[in-house]
């Protein structure tokens, strides 16, 4: 009767120390982000006027392989790469700057549709995003390289590349995630200036207009 008197502080020891021990163990719950469609500036009619006939086939859209996983990558002040276990995509970022550019050009008045079928009359818009780097508490830089072609490709009718700038309002990461789709809305307004310079110069037709559905121009 005494051994199991004795026996039972420490079975309770015992117990306490796996249960501290689980505890210790459990991770943080993971949150779960996306980009989402910003109007960057409220007086974009001007840009809307002269590319609202235009159809834009958008895609593909290629990333750094550092960034092509689910979790959010940032950048310290020392230039390294912060890959946070617990702070995710919902879905991939490839597609999230797809989507994002994709209402962002809507919003501006531009049509358009997928760039994975052939659409005839549809001019491509192939997108190359060499940077997106986020500094929480500090700033977004995107670097892209982008270009629109007729709709089968046999004639590039602009290049350009684009350097955006955007602070990050906060340390956490909606406040980085915010700022990130911030930049893609920038950069579609950047888009939307090329073709509405294209359409002034001749070099794009609008929907309905004499050989659109060649996707070339003369």
């Amino acid at each position: 009767m005494k051994r199991m008197m004795l026996a039972r502080p420490a079975l309770f020891v015992l117990v306490a120390a796996i249960l501290l021990l689980a505890g210790c163990g459990t991770s943080p719950p993971s949150r779960f982000y996306a980009l989402k469609a910003v109007k960057v500036q409220e007086n974009t009619g001007q840009a809307t006027t002269a590319a609202q006939t235009v159809l834009l086939a958008v895609g593909p859209i290629q990333i750094p392989d550092y960034l092509n996983r689910p979790q959010i990558v940032t950048l310290t002040a020392q230039n390294q790469l912060a890959i946070n276990e617990f702070e995710r995509w919902g879905g991939s970022l490839r597609d999230d700057i797809d989507q994002a550019l994709t209402e962002n050009l809507a919003s501006e008045g531009v049509a358009v549709v997928s760039w994975r079928g052939p659409v005839p009359g549809a001019y491509r818009v192939p997108v190359e995003v060499n940077r997106f780097d986020a500094v929480p508490g500090g700033s977004v830089q995107l670097k892209a390289m982008w270009g629109i072609s007729t709709s089968d490709g046999t004639k590039v009718l602009l290049v350009s590349g684009s350097t955006i700038t955007q602070p990050v309002n906060g340390k956490d990461y909606s406040a980085v995630v915010a700022a990130m789709s911030q930049s893609i809305g920038t950069l579609s307004q950047e888009i939307a200036a090329g073709v509405k310079s294209l359409l002034a110069a001749g070099s794009m037709k609008a929907l309905g207009a004499p050989g659109l559905d060649s996707g070339k121009t003369k």
